[in-house]
């Protein structure tokens, strides 16, 4: 080895003595020094220049790094299932899930929910004008907002939007909370709406996806239901409609959406989105398994289970849907308040849960507070039976030594349970008669088909305790289950709750347009029920939602609906790339 680096020296100085003896350095000199070195030095220089080389690239490359940071690149694709067919791609229509999801791909509304679950500006530039009289909201339009024909958004559209909205021969099921507004343009970039009355929900409506008056403008109310372009829908969202693929029979297995380049948020930076359609959800977490697609996501029933993998990422969404035990205040006994808060006390929403759902949902929250991202601790207190049935000694209603059950004045404590032939309902309903059993109360389960149920029990209102899924929607409005105007059928007060001070806080919210003092309002009656107990929440949905790793900026908290989770699709990514700091 010493004779080694002996020879490089002496080579090294060769070379240099050489190079000094050279006045004017050309390639040509190079090559002649080249010619006449024997073998060893010829390797000797090849080994110094590769090492040299390696050397500067090692350097350049380190400086590179050291002076850049990765960051979102465009391009890639990201492949997600979906259970079911869609059948509507179309905003006044779409009423289930993969039309609701692919809806939100492809066209936009005046607002959208950010991450927080709060309404900012979409196609409006800008939150509304509201009037004095808070009938009348001003909203301005963005300039410059294409659909994906080339052709530009203006308020045409939204009026076309609304008004064929309202036409009954276009029969959409959301008619009816338009019924009593009235829009009107006040420029090419300006619309009014007007309500009949103070409404505070109304601007939740504002997120309605808008159509293009250029295509269906032609398309007259007939026409509307069968139309080509309810599946070659054109909108003003982040991608565009590229590829459908049918089979023969006319079911559809993929449909292919490319980012918009136009868009005016800015390009999406995934390039392409594949959504593939399979018929069950075990289907298509087969396909989730086998890297067929990168995502997938259910609202859980403790049917199926997503699969644990180091190379997905889980989301775990709250949704605003619950399971809710009604009180009917009209049946004696429950009209006790004691007896309902016994049957609060005696409830172990944990076990009901793991009976239910297997584990797969949440504490219940209140769905009055879903506005502010769920502030509300989630009602986790433990079942107190010792309690309870000291509260039901009190108020009369004692065990009977030879039944085992209480009774009060020869009158047994029995109640008939009624709910959905839905698996989980099910559960949960058996689960609460095992609970309250061990309160020494008797509780007649029967379990019917929806129809059966809604005709013979939700609307002659015939039940003493009713367990029924509810689902919320983005603006928490309790009118329709605690306002006193709705204890008969068609309105949803099932238990007969009848309050003044709720009925006040219910109208001063829906009749003022300040979102604050809704909130205030809604936290009062929040309050109030907790002390009433007209029903129990048993707990709260939650969307489990899958992803690869491959796929970054998932910004997701809660939902309103599951196909609220793209509402930031376009600044999701797959590739990198590198830039200065």
């Amino acid at each position: 080895m010493r004779q080694f680096f002996e020879n490089c020296k002496a080579f090294c100085r060769q070379v240099w003595h050489g190079l000094r003896q050279i006045k004017t350095l050309r390639l040509s000199h190079l090559g002649k020094v080249f010619s006449l070195m024997g073998h060893r030095e010829k390797i000797l220089l090849l080994a110094f220049a590769g090492l040299a080389t390696f050397t500067l690239y090692l350097s350049l490359t380190n400086f590179y790094y050291v002076h850049t940071k990765a960051a979102p690149g465009f391009g890639g694709s990201y492949t997600e299932g979906f259970v079911g067919q869609p059948t509507y791609l179309n905003p006044l229509l779409a009423h289930q899930e993969p039309d609701l999801s692919l809806e939100q791909l492809i066209f936009s509304g005046l607002y959208n929910f950010n991450a927080d679950g709060h309404l900012v500006p979409d196609l409006a530039d800008g939150m509304p004008q509201i009037s004095a009289d808070q009938k009348q909201y001003v909203i301005n339009l963005k300039h410059n907002v294409k659909w994906h024909n080339g052709k530009q958004f203006t308020a045409d559209d939204v009026i076309f939007t609304v008004q064929a909205l309202q036409d009954p021969g276009y029969k959409s099921p959301l008619r009816g909370a338009w019924q009593s507004t009235t829009v009107e343009k006040l420029s090419d970039y300006s619309v009014k709406f007007t309500t009949k009355d103070i409404s505070g929900p109304f601007v939740y409506n504002l997120t309605l996806p808008i159509l293009p008056k250029n295509i269906w403008g032609k398309i007259g109310p007939e026409n509307f239901l069968l139309n080509e372009a309810n599946l070659k829908a054109v909108g003003t969202g982040p991608y565009a409609i590229k590829e459908i693929k049918k089979q023969a029979s006319g079911k559809i297995d993929q449909i292919t959406l490319q980012a918009f380049g136009d868009f005016y948020q800015g390009q999406p930076r995934i390039g392409t989105i594949v959504v593939k359609f399979y018929d069950t959800p075990d289907d298509a977490l087969n396909a989730l398994h086998s890297r067929e697609i990168q995502g997938f996501g259910l609202a859980a029933t403790g049917n199926s289970s997503l699969p644990a993998d180091d190379n997905l990422q889980t989301f775990i969404l709250p949704l605003p849907q619950y399971q809710i035990a009604f009180f009917n205040l009209n049946n004696p006994i429950l009209a006790d308040d004691s007896v309902r808060q016994a049957l609060n006390l005696a409830l172990d929403r944990r076990k009901l849960i793991a009976d239910a759902y297997g584990g797969q949902a949440l504490l219940p929250t209140s769905p009055l507070l879903m506005d502010d991202g769920l502030q509300k601790n989630p009602l986790t207190a433990q079942p107190d039976l010792a309690v309870a049935g000291k509260l039901l000694d009190a108020a009369g209603w004692t065990v009977d030594g030879q039944t085992g059950i209480r009774t009060k004045k020869g009158q047994a404590l029995q109640l008939r349970l009624l709910t959905n032939d839905f698996a989980p309902d099910a559960k949960a309903a058996a689960s609460l008669v095992e609970q309250y059993k061990a309160l020494d109360i008797k509780v007649d389960l029967t379990i019917l088909s929806t129809s059966q149920l809604t005709d013979t029990a939700i609307r002659p209102r015939n039940f003493d305790i009713l367990l029924l899924p509810v689902k919320f929607m983005a603006d928490p409005d309790p009118f329709l289950f605690w306002h006193s105007s709705q204890t008969k059928d068609p309105g949803f007060n099932l238990s007969g709750f009848s309050d003044q001070t709720a009925d006040k806080l219910i109208a001063d919210a829906r009749t003022t347009t300040n979102q604050q003092d809704r909130r205030q309002k809604y936290q009062q009656l929040d309050q109030l029920l907790d002390a009433k107990l007209p029903a129990l929440l048993l707990d709260q949905q939650e969307y489990i939602y899958q992803v690869s790793s491959e796929v970054k900026n998932i910004q997701l908290q809660s939902l309103y609906e599951p196909g609220q989770r793209f509402w930031d699709l376009r600044n999701w990514y797959i590739t990198e790339k590198r830039v200065w700091k």
